[in-house]
């Protein structure tokens, strides 16, 4: 472990979302620092993001996912679904951050998309000024394509951190 209380992948699980979680996520979705990282940056009312939610989980193109570290629910994780790839978005709770919960979590899901969901790669868009979200992604083995305002990473099936 480092000094900050490394997490291992091992450490990190991945379960579906559930409709109780929607208020958690909501407040981890709402964090300042999260719509800070956000490309729409506009806090989200309750009532929008429980429309959002529900509507979420009968998608058949969005896996929707609650990441616990050390048995603590502490972010959630999102797969957009397109053919053979799917995008992702992550955040984590506040208290999880800088703590190596994020390239472990996208570690869990990279294996859930190229296993189970037989997926051949994954896409992140990620703001350019955002480090803490590029560093975790590269740490997990995704790579950057493009370089702008938005900085888009990816990550083949087979392709390890």
């Amino acid at each position: 472990m480092s000094r900050l209380g490394a997490t291992r992948v091992g450490d990190v699980a991945l379960r579906p979302a559930r409709l109780e979680d929607c208020a958690r996520i909501w407040e981890w979705r709402n964090d300042p620092e999260t719509r800070q990282a956000s490309f729409d940056s506009a806090p989200i009312p309750l009532e929008t993001h429980e429309a959002w939610f529900r509507a979420s989980l009968e998608r058949v193109d969005r896996r929707l996912y609650v990441i616990v570290a050390h048995g603590r629910e502490c972010g959630a994780a999102r797969l957009d679904l397109a053919g053979d790839e799917a995008e992702v978005s992550i955040h984590l709770a506040p208290e999880h951050r800088g703590r190596g919960v994020g390239p472990a979590a996208l570690e869990r899901l990279a294996e859930t998309a190229f296993g189970e969901l037989e997926l051949g790669r994954l896409v992140a868009r990620v703001k350019a000024d955002n480090t803490a979200s590029l560093a975790a992604f590269e740490r997990s083995g995704f790579t950057r394509v493009v370089d702008g305002a938005a900085v888009t990473l990816a990550r083949a099936s087979g392709e390890r951190a």
